[in-house]
């Protein structure tokens, strides 16, 4: 008859740890921060590592109390937790992504202009040609490119103070010449006449690609991986990783902190030796690498 070093405390710092894990990850799924400090995400994530932390310790304490003579042991009745099975399956292919979308999030500074630029209006609209400010430039077409010209072009904005006119240089038009009344797609801010006037502002949507497009190719993969980490991991051998081994659990523990801290120069928009993307890419394998160390050791 086997017994189990458990108490409530490893029940709730357990629990506790694989629900803020998860909690995080879905976080960074969701892009609750857009832009650095990611600080609900790392809150989640510290959390868990606290709780994991107090998982040990509860689990090293409850054990001594097995050890004790005068201890009567228990045996475990627990049944194996299907909800703790999805949660490990999932987890992983979920956290991988999660983490892999943190690599390209924007920077701070580049994340808190947007937002700036967002409250000012900022779009591409169309506004009208005053007048040539230059000669139009006449560019070959071939193959691969339609002729086309550039042009510096005095353009009148709409501002919502009132409107004004706006030279921009090297105006890009295909086929024809541009000429005085023509309408042609421009960036500005409304609400803000001193942010420049552009022909291409658009903001980086590269995280919104991901999502969407990668997202079609990636999403049904994650689904193909849990189920088959689902399909492989043995009911008992799940159930046995609720009972804490070291040689197990130390190692997978300190293989997701160690993702948790490269994560953190991308998280907190700083750079250790010229890089903060490449440390995030790389943390994006150590939910498989702890998942691989278990499944060999379980």
């Amino acid at each position: 008859m086997s017994t189990s070093a458990r108490s409530a405390a490893t029940a709730f710092t357990g629990w506790g740890m694989v629900l803020s894990g998860a909690a995080a990850v879905v976080a960074a799924l969701w892009g609750v921060s857009p832009h650095p400090p990611l600080v609900p995400e790392l809150a989640l994530a510290g959390l868990a590592a606290l709780f994991a932390a107090g998982w040990v310790l509860a689990s090293y304490r409850a054990g001594a109390r097995e050890r004790d003579p005068l201890h009567k042991p228990r045996p475990d009745t627990r049944k194996p937790n299907p909800v703790l099975r999805y949660v490990l399956c999932f987890g992983v292919p979920f956290a991988t992504f999660a983490a892999f979308l943190t690599a390209f999030t924007v920077s701070g500074s580049y994340g808190r202009e947007t937002e700036r630029l967002e409250r000012a209006g900022y779009a591409e609209y169309e506004v009208t040609v005053v007048r040539l400010a230059g000669e139009p430039e006449f560019h070959e077409g071939d193959e691969d490119h339609d002729p086309y010209y550039l042009t510096d072009l005095t353009l009148r904005i709409p501002y919502e103070a009132g409107p004004r006119e706006v030279t921009v240089r090297g105006m890009y038009t295909r086929f024809k010449a541009p000429r005085p009344g023509r309408k042609v797609d421009v960036y500005f801010a409304p609400r803000d006449p001193n942010t420049p006037v552009v022909e291409d502002g658009r903001r980086s949507t590269v995280r919104l690609f991901l999502v969407a497009f990668l997202g079609l190719w990636i999403w049904p993969l994650i689904l193909v991986a849990g189920f088959t980490i689902k399909a492989m991991g043995d009911a008992n051998d799940l159930h046995r990783l609720r009972r804490f081994d070291p040689g197990v659990h130390l190692p997978a523990l300190a293989v997701l902190l160690t993702g948790l801290v490269l994560l953190l120069p991308k998280a907190l928009d700083f750079q250790v030796a010229g890089h903060d993307q490449l440390y995030a890419l790389v943390s994006s394998l150590t939910p498989a690498l702890a998942l691989t160390w278990v499944v060999k050791r379980v």
